[in-house]
């Protein structure tokens, strides 16, 4: 008869991580916890190294020869003073105005003070009485 070599109750590292987790169930949900919160931080400051990373390239200074290229576009210049005369210079419809009074009875609901709400509806029930 052959015996096998095999040897009982040597624990593999997994059976002890088990063992361990059973004594202690700090290491099966406080180490986890501890590091995700570690590797996040660190995946968090690349992200947002990169984000201003991005920002800072899409304003960073022009050079003097990008600065050259913008100016040597045709444009005119700005004076203040021929803006000023060119908006003068406009026709606006602004100043043709007048303060008319809008009649009460051309604008049935319009009240202006409680009064008036009381005259125009004792006038409206006196013209319908009278219509009749």
């Amino acid at each position: 008869m052959v015996f096998t070599n095999k040897s009982y109750g040597v624990a593999t590292p997994a059976d002890k991580f088990a063992q361990a987790t059973k004594k202690r169930p700090v290491l099966y949900f406080g180490l986890p916890f501890l590091l995700t919160v570690v590797v996040g931080s660190f995946a968090l400051s690349e992200l947002t190294a990169t984000k201003y990373n991005v920002h800072d390239n899409r304003t960073r200074a022009m050079t003097k020869e990008e600065g050259l290229k913008l100016s040597s576009k045709s444009r005119r210049k700005l004076d203040l003073q021929e803006e000023y005369w060119r908006l003068q210079a406009q026709d606006t419809d602004d100043d043709d105005w007048e303060i008319k009074r809008v009649d009460a009875q051309a604008a049935p609901g319009v009240t202006t003070s409680p009064t008036a709400t009381a005259a125009s509806a004792s006038a409206r029930a006196g013209a319908g009485a009278g219509a009749k």
